[in-house]
């Protein structure tokens, strides 16, 4: 009976890369608050990191867990400036920003789809 239950809770905290070539290094995954511009509804459970690239490059990434998958939520969560978003499976992931080039932050985002387990 237990079993059939274990889909309606998030998921547990992923474990994200310490390090993504070139150069990103990992600040801290710590619990989150829910980031801005994701759609209402049940809240996920979401953990913040901190990365720091080449050149002064930075990036937060807010991974949130959802426990019916976070397709919809991906869908309907709000676009902005420096701000790319992908989901796999039950989490959704919002990746912030600043300095870096292009080059940089999709080996970053490449980095973060890799560590995803589900």
């Amino acid at each position: 009976m237990l079993a059939g239950c274990s889909g309606n809770s998030a998921p547990d905290k992923p474990d994200l890369p310490l390090s993504i070539s070139p150069g990103w290094s990992s600040k801290g995954f710590e619990s989150s608050a829910v980031p801005e511009g994701l759609p209402p509804g049940p809240p996920p459970a979401c953990w913040k990191a901190d990365y720091t690239g080449n050149a002064g490059a930075v990036a937060e990434v807010w991974v949130c867990g959802y426990a019916q998958g976070a397709f919809e939520p991906y869908q309907r969560a709000r676009a902005a400036a420096n701000t790319l978003k992908f989901y796999k499976g039950r989490y959704l992931v919002i990746v912030r920003w600043n300095g870096g080039t292009r080059t940089d932050v999709t080996a970053l985002m490449r980095g973060l789809v890799a560590g995803l387990k589900e």
